[in-house]
């Protein structure tokens, strides 16, 4: 399946009960990589601001669909050198947007463009 957002493109695909396939990334790994790739972005930020901007940074993320609860864990890798900048960058991380709208209650509605 192609999803579409603004101007970018890209496959979606899982397959279940003989239906769909591997064409992409599953729909639960989408979320994964939007929260991971918002992490890294913020740490980014937090390390430009903290005079590293060439450091490397890795946000890693799984998804655990629990009967009760969804969690999502991520871990954080810096490059040796700047782990001095580890608090800062933390903090910027638990403070990055899709985390925020992550962690508010959801609700879930038909009719886009009404």
């Amino acid at each position: 399946m192609q999803l579409r957002a603004g101007e970018n493109e890209g496959a979606a695909d899982t397959e279940k009960n003989g239906v769909g396939g591997s064409a992409g990334m599953r729909p639960h790994e989408l979320l994964e990589a939007a929260l991971a790739s918002c992490m890294t972005i913020s740490a980014r930020m937090a390390l430009v601001e903290a005079g590293a901007p060439e450091a490397e940074v890795r946000v890693r993320v799984e998804l655990d669909r629990a009967d009760v609860t969804t969690t999502f864990r991520y871990e954080l890798d810096l490059d040796p050198e700047y782990e001095r900048h580890r608090a800062a960058v933390m903090e910027r991380v638990e403070r990055s947007p899709v985390r925020t709208t992550l962690s508010k209650q959801l609700a879930f509605e038909p009719g886009i463009g009404r």
